[in-house]
């Protein structure tokens, strides 16, 4: 039957050749699709970008490590630094990891491989403060000052007021003998800043020459600079004073008898120039024999006689030491004129050392008349007062106006406790006892007194710590009584 419409069907030769036309098709569309592209995927990652998400896992991988709870921290630690170091190697730039790996070597005292580390970052970015600052840090606890002071010295250029940094300097200097450097650095603070705080600087470093580092040559040299920043004379008494225990040190005895006398003229209200050179004069032989001679030869023997009273004072020998003060005493009331505020200051002490209490008392009352605003006669006069338990309120009163002028002062707040405790007012005498020891931490007295009033309160166990502590510093048989009849075996 013959088939309608207009298909027509294909023959088998036919049906081959398209087949094969549509594979050979296919096959074409597919090599054009599988053709390289010079536009890379979207998902494909850069080298850089790479190299800083494989620096960002082991940076994650390390801190793991370190906060584990592994049995041995300190296989962590090196575990967490050999990642930290791979990080950085892989993202030298990256901070983070960098100051992980150098908290990671200082926690474990490897000083100097940190510091190698730092450096090599720094001589990329050298304007990286806060890093320059933990690479001088590190210098220093390395013991490379030479290293230290480079790179304060880069971080001053920024920082010209950054005090701190300049205190730093000044110390890493001195280690490394770049004494110049350091007295260049103590003269240019003062001339930026013109204060007290830059005048002081100088000062603190020659009292630590002086008294700590016993280096007089260097205590003389920062005691030049400081004493032309000094105007007061009491100021520049106590640095002339300064400068003839430098002398001494350096074997230099006749410059320093010659400093004194003229620390002396700068302030004669001031005794410890008088007392130093009564040092002096005490090693040498017939000492007070030859003073008391150039003083009869003299027609105002006054300064020679203090130096005589200081000598005998030396010598221990403090009756002698007050009567030559009496007598000096005794010229200025003729001569029309109170002797000057440390004379009696002087003079009282050791009245009262040599338990000439009612002497002493007599003459701290005419020197509260003759200086009215004195806040050292006053504490003088009210401690006193407290001692032999009479005129409290007036003592209260003198003692109150003396912690006006110097609130801070561990022998007032001392007297006013004490003033108080004789009153009855224990708990009230505790608080400035307590203060007191706390700024004085080593003085005897005070600690007795604040044993005393804990007692009173009765805190014993405290009692018999501050009394303790006082015995060994000063081992006085009232402290020991006390320490005994409360249960303490004594050496």
């Amino acid at each position: 039957m013959k088939p309608t419409g207009s298909a027509v069907p294909l023959r088998p030769l036919g049906i081959c050749f398209i087949l094969f036309f549509l594979f050979f098709s296919s096959l074409l569309s597919g090599c054009l699709l599988l053709k390289p592209s010079n536009k890379p995927p979207e998902f494909a990652l850069s080298d850089e970008e790479s190299r800083r998400a494989g620096a960002l896992a082991l940076y994650s991988k390390a801190l793991l490590l370190e906060s584990g709870e592994g049995s041995d921290t300190n296989v962590a630690k090196e575990a967490a630094y050999e990642a930290y170091r791979q990080a950085v190697c892989l993202d030298p730039d990256n901070r983070r990891p960098l100051a992980a790996m150098i908290l990671n070597l200082v926690e474990r005292e490897r000083y100097d491989e940190a510091l190698a580390v730092l450096e090599t970052f720094l001589s990329r970015h050298p304007d990286d403060i806060e890093l320059r600052l933990e690479a001088a840090r590190i210098a220093d606890a390395a013991n490379r000052p030479a290293d230290a002071v480079r790179h304060c010295a880069r971080l001053l250029e920024d920082q010209p007021d950054n005090r701190e940094l300049v205190q730093a300097l000044i110390r890493l200097n001195f280690q490394i003998g770049q004494d110049a450097k350091a007295y260049r650095l103590m003269r240019a603070q003062h001339k930026r800043f013109r204060d007290s705080a830059s005048a002081a600087l100088p000062v603190q470093w020659a009292i630590h020459f002086t008294r700590e580092g016993k280096q007089p040559a260097r205590a003389l040299a920062c005691l030049d600079i400081a004493l032309p920043l000094r105007t007061n004379a009491n100021e520049r008494s106590a640095l002339i004073t300064l400068v003839a225990d430098s002398q001494l040190q350096l074997g230099q005895t006749n410059a320093a008898i010659a400093s004194l006398h003229r620390a002396y003229r700068e302030s004669p209200s001031l005794n410890t120039p008088l007392l130093h050179l009564g040092a002096i004069w005490a090693t040498r032989p017939d000492a007070t024999n030859l003073l008391a001679r150039q003083a009869g030869q003299e027609k105002q023997p006054e300064t020679t006689l203090l130096i005589l009273a200081a000598t005998q004072q030396a010598l221990d020998n403090p009756t002698a030491a007050v009567a030559t003060l009496k007598t000096v005493y005794a010229r200025s009331m003729r001569a029309g004129y109170f002797p000057n505020e440390g004379f009696y200051l002087w003079l009282g002490s050791l009245l009262e050392e040599s338990k000439a209490n009612d002497d002493a008392e007599r003459l701290f009352r005419d020197a509260l008349a003759a200086y009215p605003s004195s806040h050292e006669i006053k504490n003088f006069l009210a401690y006193m007062w407290a001692e032999k338990g009479v005129r409290l309120d007036e003592a209260e009163q003198l003692i109150n106006d003396a912690l006006l002028v110097s609130p801070e002062n561990g022998a007032y707040l001392d007297t006013k406790g004490w003033v108080l405790f004789k009153k009855g007012r224990h708990f009230d005498a505790l608080q400035f006892l307590l203060k007191a020891a706390e700024t004085d931490k080593d003085e005897p007295v005070i600690l007795d007194h604040a044993g005393d009033a804990l007692m009173a309160i009765g805190r014993q166990s405290e009692a018999v710590a501050f009394w303790t502590r006082s015995h060994q510093l000063d081992p006085v048989p009232a402290v020991a009584d006390k320490l005994r009849k409360h249960g303490v075996t004594l050496p």
